[in-house]
């Protein structure tokens, strides 16, 4: 049996050199993607991905000839299952969001374009995870309440923790708060409305704190975050005359918020890009964290990039940043610390790309999404990408140079010398489901581990970790 061998130099306890290393998941789609073709005289204007809790995916696409939502099993292929073998069509609509609810689903989509209204026949729907409709959802699976009177141009649909909802819209109206099944909660507020012009929500903290974000306006600069409980107690952040908004001391004016997430434990970050003439073009990651600029970050709060260059979206987890990129017509991959510190992919500072226009990030994995031309330029054919992440942390100490050994491919047991320094291992598959974990490396059983590949995740005491690429045989 060969040994697969890697090192943790660590130096005082200062990081020296990251990196990522990303591998293209061969297991997924065909050889690591799954595309579609579209039909013809069809364009795709907008697509959007969402990881399921059991890592399969759904699709939203919009076309300028239909709306429909694919559900792809974790393999990347269609499940059969859903809907019309794995497509769920919708219709023609003005745009199209999708939120998880448990095992549900709820698009909030429309208006549809007519003569008569442009902004007429809004709705919020409830599915099955089947892709059928949930009857037992609002008003025969329609809940209508906050669209047919206000005609909105927006809607959005925060799902609480539990399972209830916040419903807004782009009117002058207030949010309005729905039990778990779409019935509007009288008992709440004033019957029913959050007495609070917060804007369209981000999402929910684990500490129950709703963090908002303005979009009426492009810059979307104004973030709030408040408790259920005690709306009047909230804090609002204008990041307008912040130092990220600034370049030489002076304001900048014409910035566009491209991209706004938040993380389960208090992180918010977000996207800018930046049209200052006679300033070059530029984009900067932004973070806020306990509900102002996070100073930890890179010294004061962002990350700026290079000139000319476009940041188009941004997934955060296991304490790294990744960030898809534009520059020209090259598209790339850079990484980030939790710090704002630069990390290289794949031994390099900007990882090339074919194509890209979204990311959605796990802890052991990442997709890219594009939308691909044909040779004309039209936009006709759907791409995701799976790639694989194996984190590798290198630092040094003077005194002490750890040399850890695992035993590679497997049998019935992980072996792992050289690791006194570690406190947990954790054993991911490739969809990135943890499925065993040990605080003791001489006692880890594999063998009911099925044959193929996994993940070892190594948590060392001084906090960092390591992953590395298994093969049970």
């Amino acid at each position: 049996m060969r040994k697969f061998t890697f090192f943790l130099f660590i130096l005082c306890g200062i990081q020296i050199s990251s990196q990522i290393t990303i591998s293209p998941d061969k297991s997924f789609g065909n050889n690591s993607v799954f595309t579609m073709q579209m039909g013809p005289n069809q364009t795709i204007l907008h697509s959007k991905m969402l990881i399921l809790t059991d890592h399969s995916i759904l699709y939203t696409v919009q076309t300028n000839e239909m709306d429909f939502i694919l559900k792809l099993k974790p393999n990347g292929s269609l499940d059969p299952a859903f809907a019309n073998n794995g497509v769920l069509n919708l219709g023609v609509n003005n745009f199209l969001n999708v939120v998880l609810q448990g095992d549900k689903f709820i698009v909030y989509f429309g208006p549809k374009p007519t003569e008569s209204n442009m902004y007429d026949d809004s709705k919020i729907v409830r599915y099955y995870g089947n892709g059928s409709v949930d009857t037992s959802f609002g008003n025969n699976g329609f809940l209508n309440e906050v669209t047919e009177s206000t005609n909105p141009q927006a809607l959005s649909v925060l799902v609480l923790a539990d399972q209830s909802l916040i419903v807004t819209n782009s009117s002058d109206s207030y949010p309005k708060k729905f039990t778990i099944d779409g019935k509007l909660d009288s008992s709440f507020g004033n019957n029913g409305e959050i007495i609070y012009n917060y804007h369209f929500p981000i999402g929910q903290f684990s500490n129950g704190k709703i963090a908002t974000c303005n979009i009426n306006s492009l810059s979307s600069s104004i973030y709030s975050f408040y408790d259920l409980e005690d709306v009047a107690d909230h804090t609002i952040l204008n990041l307008d005359n912040l130092s990220c908004h600034q370049h030489n001391g002076i304001n900048l004016q014409n910035k566009t918020n491209i991209s706004t997430k938040n993380t389960h434990d208090g992180m918010v970050y977000s996207l800018f890009e930046y049209k200052n003439f006679p300033l070059p073009d530029f984009s900067r990651l932004v973070v806020i964290k306990a509900e102002q600029l996070d100073s930890h970050f890179n010294g004061h709060g962002f990350v700026t990039s290079e000139d000319y260059e476009r940041y188009l979206d941004a997934g955060f987890a296991n304490n790294i940043f990744l960030v898809l990129n534009q520059k020209y017509n090259q598209i790339k991959l850079n990484a980030f610390s939790a710090t704002g510190s630069i990390l290289t992919v794949n031994e390099v500072r900007n990882f090339d790309l074919l194509s890209g226009q979204e990311i959605e990030m796990k802890d052991n994995y990442i997709l890219i999404n594009s939308i691909l031309p044909d040779d004309d330029q039209n936009l006709v054919r759907l791409k995701i990408e799976k790639y694989l992440i194996f984190n590798e942390k290198l630092s040094t100490e003077t005194s002490l140079l750890k040399k850890i050994e695992v035993e590679n491919p497997l049998k019935d047991y992980l072996n792992i010398t050289n690791v006194e320094n570690a406190e947990r291992f954790e054993i991911y598959n490739i969809e990135g489901r943890l499925i065993l974990a040990s605080k003791n490396y001489k006692t880890i059983n594999i063998s009911n581990l099925l044959r193929g590949n996994y993940i070892l995740k190594i948590k060392m005491k001084n906090g960092r970790e390591i992953s590395k690429k298994l093969i049970k045989n």
